[in-house]
């Protein structure tokens, strides 16, 4: 897949997993455990009204397909600051695919980067999805340089992210999976930057980037539902 740089706001859409749609609100979490006391077990407020996203099968694939696209983000940064000299996530991109494993947990592919980014902060990475079942791919997770949160578009001859998404599709018989784009934020005087996580599905993808409006952001600190 190539980013070709930043490329008109989108309809409301269900937000799910840990993701948020505005920058000001909080990110969701789960509900507070059950306070026992002795025999009795109470509920704390509130839970009613925010159902555990883990105890649905559905909810709790987006949930954990966050925590795992959490957990690439800080691999990807981790592994860019090893390398010498040091580098960081605007200096190239790298990726991975999200797979389901056998416990029902999703994990990483392999990490794979990608050449330095040329003028502009264009870069590209190919994927690897060795080891991996194709029908169990879930989504894919990559960077890209700094502001550039949107997908980029391509054609056959170079390929961007929405025909990597068409692409992932077609491998994995799965019309459900996610793209999450991993680019370093920007901000006014004082703000701090962070690697920040947008998600993207087929319905959203060329959407989001025709508006110039980034899909909503996943919780960069995300963690999986408990094991069984």
């Amino acid at each position: 897949m190539t980013d070709t740089g930043p490329p008109a706001e989108l309809d409301d859409v269900v937000t799910t997993g840990q993701r948020r749609k505005d920058p000001h609100e909080p990110f969701p979490q789960r509900p507070e455990p059950v306070v026992s006391e002795g025999q009795h077990a109470e509920k704390l407020p509130g839970m009613d009204e925010a159902p555990d996203p883990c105890a649905d099968p559905e909810t709790a694939l987006e949930w954990n397909a966050d925590a795992a696209a959490a957990e690439a983000a800080k691999e990807f940064a981790r592994r860019a600051e090893a390398r010498i000299p040091p580098e960081t996530l605007n200096t190239r991109e790298w990726g991975c695919y999200l797979y389901r494993a056998m416990d029902g947990s999703i994990r990483l592919g392999p990490i794979t980067f990608g050449p330095p980014f040329s003028n502009g902060g264009v870069g590209s990475v190919a994927l690897s999805d060795a080891g991996i079942t194709p029908s169990t791919i879930v989504g894919s997770v990559h960077s890209h340089s700094g502001g550039n949160h949107l997908p980029s578009s391509g054609n056959a001859q170079q390929p961007g992210d929405i025909q990597h998404l068409d692409g992932m599709v077609e491998l994995s018989g799965n019309s459900s999976v996610r793209l999450h784009i991993v680019a370093q934020n920007q901000g006014p005087v004082g703000f701090v930057p962070y690697n920040q996580i947008n998600v993207y599905n087929q319905a959203t993808a060329q959407a989001a980037r025709d508006a110039f409006s980034p899909g909503p952001e996943v919780n960069p600190r995300g963690i999986p539902c408990p094991g069984p």
